[in-house]
């Protein structure tokens, strides 16, 4: 998937006050048989949907006040399970780029980071001041990257933790491969003096040494 820059954000937030949502509530195995699945319509499929396919009115994304949520509140331990990447990929499908929760599980905050969604993690206490206006359908939150906070409705300001690199990766909208790219003058640098000091490990026309073939008796 293209990773679309995250700078800031602003969105009512949809309370999904659970612990434990693990990657198989996120979005069903059987969701998974294509890469070209709609993962923003399997997104929570077995709780947005009933048995005929019809909408499920009683689930949070299926009420008016959230359909066009693109931040998530939810409880400890969220995208447990399953290490599947394409959890993050149904979140990011149905328009959800922020999710605030008292914690993760680290692969799925990993996967998060990669594909351009921002898991931020909050004390108890936050959440907690969070979690009635959420309900209400009332908690409007204004998420800044660069500045590593979030305000609230009622002009709260809370700061959370995001070290350098996944900041850098965030407002860049740059994968793992395209923050790798950007350091290709210094990998071109560090192989020119590799080269010059271990010779004997490429060939005589300067690309890698590959070994030679062996054949079986």
């Amino acid at each position: 998937m293209t990773v679309v820059p995250l700078t800031t954000l602003t969105s009512v937030v949809a309370p999904l006050l659970r612990d434990n949502v693990d990657t198989d509530a996120i979005i069903p195995a059987t969701y998974m048989r294509s890469l070209d699945a709609d993962h923003g319509r399997a997104l929570f499929a077995r709780w947005r949907y009933r048995d005929d396919g019809s909408e499920d009115p009683a689930f949070v994304l299926n009420d008016p006040r959230f359909r066009a949520a693109r931040i998530l509140l939810a409880g400890a331990n969220f995208g447990c399970g399953s290490s599947r990447e394409n959890a993050v990929w149904a979140l990011d499908g149905f328009g959800i780029r922020c999710v605030i929760a008292l914690g993760y599980s680290d692969i799925f905050r990993e996967n998060a980071y990669k594909n351009g969604l921002l898991p931020i993690a909050v004390s108890p206490a936050v959440h907690a001041a969070l979690a009635p206006a959420a309900t209400a359908g009332t908690l409007q939150v204004t998420v800044d990257v660069a500045a590593r906070r979030f305000t609230t409705t009622a002009g709260d300001a809370i700061t959370f933790d995001l070290d350098a690199r996944r900041q850098a990766s965030l407002l860049s909208g740059a994968d793992e491969i395209g923050a790798t790219l950007r350091e290709r003058e210094r990998i071109e640098r560090f192989r020119a003096a590799h080269r010059a000091r271990a010779p004997w490990l490429y060939d005589t026309r300067g690309r890698d040494a590959t070994p030679a073939p062996t054949s079986k008796p």
